[in-house]
Order: C-alpha cells, then sequence, then structure tokens
C-alpha cells in the first residue's frame, strides 16, 4: 500500500478520468504511482507532456533511454520502477536477461561500448551530479554522441531521477 490515499477510477471526476484514459490506452493498464498523483491532476497531466518530450524517440531511441531510466532506477533502489520500466523492455523486445544484467551490472552488459558510455555517464549523474564536469561530455563525445543525445542523456536520467524519488517518497511497491 502506498502512504498516500489513490484516486480509483471510480472516484475520478471527468477529467481526471480522461486523463486516466490516456494512461489505460498507452500503458494497457493505470498504474498505482498515477493514481497516487490522482489527487493533484494538474501534476498528471505536466508530467504526461514531459514524458512525452524526454522519452519520445529523438537523438536517442525511446528504448535506449528506457535502458538509461532503469539502471538509473537500480541505483536509486526503487524497485517500482525497476520492475514497471522491466515491463516495458519487455515490451520494446529486450530480453529479461539483458534488463536484469542492466540493473544489477550494467558494467557487464551485452550492449554496444557507447551505449555503455552513456549509462557510465547516467551512473555518475545519478549519484554525484556534483562532479559532472566537460571532461565527461568530451567522453560522451568521443563514443560518437553528439550534442542533441547529450542534452537527450541528461534530461532523461533527471526525468528518471525525478520519478524515482515520487515513487520512493509515495511508498509505491511493483505492481508486476
Amino acid at each position: 500500500m502506498p502512504y498516500v490515499n489513490e484516486i480509483e477510477e471510480t472516484q475520478a471526476n471527468a477529467p481526471l478520468r480522461e486523463l486516466y484514459g490516456k494512461i489505460e490506452n498507452g500503458l494497457g493498464f493505470l498504474p498505482h504511482y498515477f493514481k497516487t498523483l490522482g489527487a493533484m491532476p494538474k501534476v498528471i497531466e505536466a508530467q504526461l507532456l514531459l514524458n512525452e518530450a524526454i522519452v519520445a524517440d529523438g537523438a536517442l531511441s525511446k528504448m535506449l533511454k528506457e535502458q538509461i531510466g532503469i539502471v538509473v532506477s537500480a541505483i536509486n533502489s526503487s524497485l517500482y520502477c525497476v520492475t514497471f520500466h522491466m515491463e516495458l523492455l519487455r515490451r520494446f523486445g529486450v530480453e529479461k536477461t539483458l534488463a536484469r544484467k542492466l540493473t544489477s551490472d550494467y558494467e557487464s552488459a551485452p550492449v554496444e561500448s557507447n551505449v555503455k558510455t552513456l549509462l557510465r555517464f547516467a551512473d555518475k549523474l545519478t549519484r554525484h551530479p556534483d562532479d559532472i564536469e566537460e571532461a565527461d561530455i568530451e567522453t560522451l563525445k568521443s563514443a560518437g554522441w553528439d550534442d542533441a543525445a547529450v542534452r537527450e542523456t541528461v534530461l532523461t536520467v533527471a526525468y528518471f531521477n525525478f520519478v524515482n524519488r515520487v515513487s520512493l517518497g509515495l511508498g509505491l511497491v511493483a505492481e508486476f
């Protein structure tokens, strides 16, 4: 049980039901995460827009952003987010063994070396954000990533850290 009340679909007013419907259409279910935010529909609406802007395919694919996100979630010990994003990775066709490896030891995960460079950067930005310096960005660029990819990586890491903090703070438990 989360630490705060959830607003169930049956309790939701028309605008909130519309938001819930949008979420359900996209995911196939309504996560507890959004039910715990149901008392603040403007926050849900803003987060959906932010998610769409950050996690969409761009310089980095949505699948790669999910891989970055699962590494960040594992670093933050957000079991709720790890479980949730393992399910999303499964839907992308990522094998469970790779998803597990990303959560437990991304350094030995069978991913391309330039992807591993992104994951190392995500790790550092999550654990030691005040230690990020221009040399870190140069390392990403040396691995073949351009400014757009760097920007999207930073936003992805920041976004997943935000969602992790919300899920941990509200006491969410895995749904799968």
